[in-house]
Formats: structure tokens, sequence, C-alpha cells
């Protein structure tokens, strides 16, 4: 029996074996997959060491080696890595394992604090967490450098925080300084706009912003985003007190006899902490009124019309020389108020009939100095395919059968029109209207139509857009009648015979928004916004109450900019000028209107600081150019 469980013990150990080699050969064969499961790892890159140390003196090599805790890798490094003082040949940075290699292809300069700020540079190599806020510093001397400036750019024009800019500072108070020598010192504005630039040395100096599209930190391109400050700065800094507080955990009996924990204070830890200041300045960017002229495109939406597009506004209209249709007198000209967006309109079949329409154009471009200059250019209008496809269409169906087609209008009218809006009617090509005909606008009265007193006209140049004004009330109906072919275009289309009912909302149905100016200066103006930052209506502040009327139910929000030089809208800054954009606030709350409300606000625009106005939900934060 002894030789049986002996027996019986053997074989069940050699299970057990073979089970445990299966395992480990399962095991090494799937090593190549690494560990399964367990957490995700959130922590950054940890710097370990490096060559020299970070604060190092005397320091004159151009390589700078930093060790890391882990493998790491380097993201969009000409992006994220700021040098300081500004480099005029790019650095180079690269990861090799757990090692950052940074190569200063520069001269080091004598007596100089070189600061390294890698942003958003250093991840590590698995899950990408970022190593952010971390600097490297050295100094070329005896002594580096210590002090710091700090604060936010922002949009002049929405308050919005911009990232990505450069914030330079010049120790040369000239105001020519900014045009004509790098900075002497640099960082780059993070997501939320935040700068701070690190490692200044004692003295007095002026800030700005740039957006160096040069890559020379130097102001000398008109497009280029800036933002300056009159004031002079002296960084410093100050010692001050923390006080932090310790917690300790109790446990107490409640009225339920449940024990509960509840946090009392241990004690009270005091530390002393450095403040380097100034650490709030407000930079405001923006891009000076820059006038460059050039086409830049050309094209034939159909086989009707052409289209010229400008970069800025034309004086006159460019010189149009037809080479192979019928042009003088046989063309509509279509231009806005600037001249710059100018559509041709073809009145000739053997024009509008020809797939490829070559032209020669003569305008005013402007050269490498910015002069306007005579351009003559031949450009070759062809048909897009789908149009090519559907005029072989329209030929096609007139070939099987003639069918009448008219001319369409369309028009803005609906059930629930607004009584204060204008009536208008929409073409698709240029069109007249035959005064012999007739177009009326009725109320309707009981069973009755009763004609109203209507003022028709034209709303544009070429006849594309029409407008019928009248005295609408609340709550009726209306009733617009137009005969048929009244309106033809110059393809000889006619309108079929027109009528339309359309009711008026009733007063009831809207809300207002009346606005306590508690500071104005009779150069404001209140822009009425949506929630996605775009204005629907706009007011001059002439007084102390403005009124925003016959609004939608809804959530608004105001914005306020001063007008300066009374033009009615916001104007730019202008460096040579010292001249900054046209101050603009916000209403630091949204208004929600409901209908039948009119609604009574308070607004001092200088009561509130300036970062602390514009909500929230209006923030957007600008997306790196790619």
């Amino acid at each position: 029996m002894f030789e049986n469980i002996k027996s019986n013990l053997s074989i069940i150990c050699l299970v057990v074996c073979i089970i445990t080699a299966g395992y480990f050969v399962l095991a090494c064969a799937n090593r190549g997959s690494g560990p399964q499961g367990g957490p995700i790892d959130h922590t950054p890159p940890v710097p370990l060491k490096s060559k020299p140390e970070n604060g190092a003196l005397n320091y004159t090599k151009n390589r700078i080696e930093i060790l890391f805790d882990e493998n790491v890798l380097i993201n969009n490094a000409f992006d994220n890595v700021v040098v300081s003082p500004p480099q005029l040949k790019p650095t180079v940075v690269k990861a090799l394992g757990r090692r950052v290699l940074i190569d200063l292809i520069d001269s080091l300069k004598a007596n100089t604090t070189y600061t390294i700020d890698f942003g958003k540079a250093i991840v590590d190599n698995n899950e990408k967490n970022a190593l952010t806020g971390y600097s490297f510093s050295f100094s070329t001397s005896s002594h580096i450098d210590t002090l710091k400036m700090s604060g936010v750019l922002i949009d002049a024009s929405n308050l919005n925080p911009v990232p990505n800019i450069f914030i330079g500072i010049h120790q040369n108070l000239s105001d020519t300084a900014f045009n004509k020598l790098p900075f002497d010192r640099i960082a780059k504005t993070d997501e939320q706009g935040k700068f701070t630039i690190r490692n200044i040395k004692e003295g007095n100096y002026k800030i700005y912003a740039l957006e160096d599209i040069g890559g020379n930190f130097i102001f000398d391109q008109p497009n280029e985003r800036i933002a300056f400050l009159d004031s002079v700065f002296t960084p410093t800094f100050e010692i001050i007190t923390v006080s932090d507080t310790v917690w300790r955990d109790s446990i107490a009996k409640t009225e339920q006899n449940n024990d509960t924990t509840i946090r009392l204070v241990d004690s009270i830890k005091t530390t002393n902490r450095t403040k380097f200041l100034p650490d709030s300045i407000i930079l405001q960017v923006f891009t000076e009124e820059f006038h460059r002229q050039y086409l830049v495109k050309s094209e034939r939406k159909d086989k009707y019309q052409f289209s010229l597009f400008f970069n800025d506004i034309n004086d006159s209209l460019p010189k149009i020389e037809a080479l192979n249709f019928p042009f003088e007198d046989a063309v509509f000209v279509q231009s806005n108020s600037r001249k710059d967006s100018i559509t041709y309109w073809l009145k000739d079949s053997l024009a509008w009939n020809n797939d490829s329409l070559k032209v020669k154009i003569t305008y005013l471009k402007s050269d490498s100095l910015n002069n306007l200059v005579a351009q003559t250019d031949t450009l070759n209008f062809n048909l897009k395919k789908n149009a090519v496809a559907a005029k072989k269409q329209n030929v096609k169906q007139k070939n099987d059968k003639p069918k009448q087609e008219f001319l369409n209008i369309n028009t803005n009218l609906s059930t629930s029109f607004n009584y204060f809006d204008r009536v208008l009617l929409n073409f698709v090509s240029p069109t007249f209207f035959d005064r012999g005909k007739t177009l009326v606008v009725e109320q309707k009265v009981d069973t009755n139509w009763v004609r109203q007193k209507i003022e028709f006209s034209k709303d544009d140049s070429i006849g594309l857009k029409y407008y019928i004004a009248g005295s609408w009330k609340p709550t009726e109906t209306y009733r617009l009648v137009a005969d048929s072919a009244m309106f033809y275009d110059i393809y000889g289309k006619v309108n079929n015979k027109l009528s339309l009912n359309f009711t008026c909302r009733s007063k009831d149905t809207y809300a207002s928004l009346t606005l306590e100016m508690g500071f104005h200066t009779d150069k404001e103006v209140v822009q009425l916004l949506d929630k996605d930052d775009k204005i629907l209506k706009t007011q001059a502040v002439t007084k102390d109450l403005i009124k925003f009327e016959n609004l939608n139910a809804g959530v608004y929000y105001a914005r306020l900019f001063v007008d300066e030089n009374q033009n009615g809208g916001w104007d730019t800054g202008k460096y040579a000028d010292r001249q900054q954009p046209e101050a603009v606030y916000y209403y630091p709350y949204y208004f929600e209107l409901r209908e039948m409300w009119d609604a009574e606000e308070y607004w001092d625009y200088l009561e509130f600081p300036l970062l602390q106005q514009k909500p929230n939900e209006l923030i957007k934060i600008e997306q790196k150019k790619k």
C-alpha cells in the first residue's frame, strides 16, 4: 500500500512539473508582447543628471546632455524648444534612449546666461506623457542671472489667449530696437497665452510680442502679429511668506450614532518663497493694416459668368480684353463696393456656349517694394466638367422636347415674418422688371385683400436683388402678387405668376435688452453677440441707456470697443505711430432673454479686470498653424 501511495505521489509531482514547465515556455514565447494589464503610466520623464549641471557657471561648450529615468522622445522641437538669448541658427535637439542632446549651433556669447525652455517637447517613449515647465540654464561667466518677467498675451480684437508667439525684451529702450535688433531674451506663449522670460539680468527693459515670420527676431514683416507697451519694466523680486495648512483626520459620532471622518487643523506651516516681478503683464497682439494687392484666383462657375478675386481694395476695375469671344457691350459687370470681387455675366450666346474663354487682364499689383505697378496676365476660363455635362444635358433635353423654364424667385418670406423686415427678392442672374406689369402686396382684412402702400426698388447694380418695404403689422397676414413675365433676365427667362402669403410674428414673441452704461465717453460701440462670438446687432453709446429691441428669445453676450476715431468700426494698431489697437471689453456674464421680456442690466466696462471679463464659454484657444 505504501508503495502505491509513493507511486501516485511521483505521478502527481511529474504532472505538476510538466504544467509548470509549459507555463514558463509559453511565457518566454510571449516575451515580445511585454507586461500585460496594469495601470497606465501617467508620470512624465524625470531628469536625473546633466552635463553640465543645471545652473552651471563658466560653461562654454555648445553641447548639453540630460539623462532621464526612462526612454524619451522629442516632440516638435521647432515649436516647443525655445533658447534664450535667441539663436539665429536653429538649435539641434534629439533624443537617444534616456538621453537628450542639445547642440547650440550659434557661437556662445561671453558673460551671458543661457536658458533652454523645453515646453512640451520631452515625452516618454510609451505613453507620450510630456514633461511640462522644464527649463535648463547655464552661464558662460561666474554669475548666473535669475530674474523673471511673466504675463499673458491676448488677441486685441476679442481677448482670446494667443499661443505660440514669441515674447521678447530689449534693454535698448529706443523705439527702433524692435525693428532693427534681435531680442535680448525671449520666451514663447503656451496654450493659455501665458509666458515667463527667465534668467534676466538686472536693468530696465521694454517688452514686445512677435509672430516671427522672418525668423530673425526682428519686426520687419508688415503682416507679422505684434504687441508692444510703452512702459519700461525693471525686473525685481521679493521674499514672501506662504502659509500651508496641515490637516489631520478624526473620527466623530453623528446624531445617528454613525462614525464619520472629519478633517481638523493639525498645524500651520509657513515657508518663504521668492516672487519675481513683474508677474502680470498683459500684452494685446494685433496685425497692422497692411495692403498688398494681387489676383487671388479666377474661376468660371457656370457657362454664363466668370469671376476675378483680388486680395485688396481696387480703386478701379481691371481692364479686360476678350481674345476669343464678344465682350464690349456683351457683359454685365457685378462688383462689390471694394472692387476686389468682380463677376462678368455673359450676354452673348457665342460667349456662354464657348467651353474655354481666353482673356487678357491688366490690373494693379504690388511689387517687391509694395508699390502698385501695372500687371498683364492672360487667363483661360474653362468650364468645369460638371458644368460641361450639365450643358450637354440641357442641349439633349431641348432637342428631345421644348420645355418652358421659368425664372426662379427666392424670397425671405415665411409664416413667421419679422414685421420690421423688408421683403427680399433674389435672382440667380441679372434681372429686369417690366413697368407695365403689376406687383402688389395686400393685407388680409376679414375675407378681403386690401392693397398696401409699398416701396419697390433694386438693391444692387445689376438686378440680382430687389426689396419691398412696407408698414407691416404684427400678427397680420399679407399676400405678395406679381404678374407673370414681370421679371426677365438677360437670358430670356421670365417668371411664372407669383402669389406668396406671409404672416408677421406677434410682438409678444420678441424680447428686448436695455443696458445702463455705468461709464461712457460717447465713443463706445456695443455689439450684441451669439454663443459663437458673432455679432448680431451693433449700437453706438451716446447716452446712459441703450436698448436692443425685437430680439429672439435665447442667450446673448455683449462686447464693447472704444471707437477712438469715430468711424464706426474697430481699428487695429500701428507700431510706427505708437498707436495701440482700439480697446475691447466684454460684459462678463450672459443675458438669457425670454419672449415678452424687457431685460435691464447695468454695465461699467471698467469695473472688472480685463482678463476676467470674457465669459469662459466664448473663449477660443487658437490652434497652431500647420
